[in-house]
């Protein structure tokens, strides 16, 4: 029998303690980092011409595959 795969619960960790420190006003609270996280993706979307949409649906694709195994 294999083990589970934690993979996602380490990478939730691993960004919530990266969000944590980045931005220390959201007091830890999850929903305010993803929010200023995501403003922040735009802004640097737009910084290099890339479009946000395409690549969160990307993003999106791989969080489905990393989910399902």
């Amino acid at each position: 029998m294999s083990a589970p795969n934690n993979t996602p619960a380490i990478q939730a960790e691993r960004i919530h303690d990266a969000l944590t420190a980045l931005y220390p006003d959201a007091s830890g609270h999850v929903a305010d980092l993803m929010e200023y996280a995501l403003c922040d993706l735009r802004h640097l979307a737009d910084q290099h011409v890339i479009c946000f949409g395409s690549t969160d649906q990307k993003g999106y694709r791989t969080y489905l595959q990393e989910k399902a195994q």
